[in-house]
C-alpha cells in the first residue's frame, strides 16, 4: 500500500480521479449562448472593434525584468541572510558579508549602469 504514497503514482491516481469526476460533471456545466452577429475570431478589445490591422499588439517586457531581477535578488539574499543568522558558526561571517556586497553590485549593475 506504500506504493500509493510514491508521488509520481499519487500524480497519476489523482489526474485519473479528476479526469473521472471532470467527465461525470461536465453535463451539468452551463452551455455558452449564441449570440447572433457576433465573431468568434474577431478581434475586441474593452467593447469597441479594433481594426483588423491594430488587432496584434506587440508586447514590451524591457521594463519588467529589470524588476523581476530586483525582486528575486532581494528576496533570495533575504532569504540567504536569515538562515545564515540561525546559525552563523556554519559559514564565516567573510561568506556571508561577501554575499551581501555582490548582491549590492548586482543590484547596483542593474539599476545605475
Amino acid at each position: 500500500m506504500e506504493i500509493l504514497l510514491f508521488p509520481p503514482i499519487a500524480f497519476i491516481i489523482s489526474l485519473l480521479f479528476v479526469m473521472l469526476v471532470s467527465g461525470l460533471l461536465s453535463p451539468l456545466a452551463a452551455k455558452p449562448a449564441r449570440v447572433p452577429g457576433s465573431a468568434k475570431h474577431k478581434a475586441y478589445g474593452c467593447g469597441e472593434d479594433v481594426p483588423v490591422d491594430q488587432a496584434k499588439a506587440i508586447p514590451d517586457y524591457q521594463g519588467f525584468f529589470p524588476f523581476a531581477i530586483f525582486f528575486t535578488l532581494l528576496h533570495v539574499a533575504g532569504l540567504m541572510l536569515a538562515t545564515w543568522s540561525f546559525n552563523p558558526a556554519s559559514a564565516g561571517i567573510e561568506l556571508v558579508i561577501g554575499y551581501a556586497v555582490s548582491v549590492m553590485v548586482i543590484l547596483a549593475i542593474l539599476f545605475v549602469g
